[in-house]
């Protein structure tokens, strides 16, 4: 209890630090124990990467290296990006439909904690789901890079989450907790064929694929990696379009969050 007239204590930094990894510890465990969205983010990417990439394209790998940076590049690009859109936007989508949003603003509790668990959460899983993948990977001897290269390249992966983290926030902010995944899946699925990310494009198809947030992450990746044969436009146009996507897609959720909560 505070005595009558005085000025509650402000709350030091860590016991702020401790509201912050509080959070994002719960939201992470709810997503990871929910299995519509554990199971396809984080066992699909890898399933699909060892059927098509292990299985299927292993003769044209070992003719053609590159051949296997650009498969691993697609399939990792799913792996670190699903947890980022699904994971978000489902749970933010039905949190605002069950006034959850609304509870956390009147709790004692760091306004933004929230928005930084659901970020953290969407890296986070994306690390999880992106793991497995590295690992079929090398051990299949299907990834011809080097500890630096590898590390590079895990690095713009990772990174190139937080625009989906934010589309993520966007379609949490726009639809209802049931529309939600469909959705998603409306504005995540034409970006991963129509960028080329999993299959050549034909030179008539070129001039869409700056649309898509994932061929310039796709991009990003290639540089880092160091695969010439398959980089289409100059490094920093892919950097500055994935923080135009990041600052649009988070502007759209700020405006809507502003407006309704």
């Amino acid at each position: 209890m505070t005595p009558a007239g005085s000025t509650p204590a402000a709350p030091t930094s860590r016991r702020i630090f401790g509201a912050y990894l509080a959070e994002t510890r719960y939201e992470l465990m709810r997503q990871l124990r929910n299995p519509g969205i554990a199971i396809p983010v984080l066992v699909l990417p890898v399933a699909l990467y060892s059927l098509f990439a292990v299985a299927i394209a292993g003769e044209a790998i070992a003719k053609d290296p590159s051949v296997g940076i650009f498969l691993f590049a697609g399939f990792a690009i799913m792996a670190v990006t699903m947890p980022a859109l699904f994971g978000i936007g489902a749970t933010l989508a039905l949190e605002r439909d069950m006034g959850l949003l609304r509870l956390k603003r009147a709790q004692p509790a760091p306004a933004g904690a929230w928005l930084v668990a659901k970020i953290a959460c969407g890296i986070g899983l994306g690390f999880i789901s992106y793991l497995p993948l590295v690992i079929v990977a090398l051990a299949s001897g299907k990834l011809a890079l080097d500890a630096g290269q590898m590390v590079a390249m895990s690095a713009a992966l990772l990174s190139g989450t937080i625009p989906f983290c934010a589309m993520g926030l966007m379609v949490g902010t726009l639809v209802s907790g049931s529309a939600a995944p469909g959705y998603a899946n409306l504005i995540y699925l034409p970006g991963c064929y129509l960028s080329g990310m999993f299959f050549p494009l034909p030179k008539s198809m070129y001039w869409q694929t700056p649309i898509w947030p994932q061929f310039h992450l796709d991009q990003l990746a290639m540089y880092a990696a160091g695969a010439t044969k398959f980089q289409f436009e100059p490094l920093m146009i892919a950097i500055v379009s994935l923080i135009a996507y990041t600052a649009l897609f988070s502007a759209v959720a700020i405006w809507r969050l502003a407006r309704k909560g």
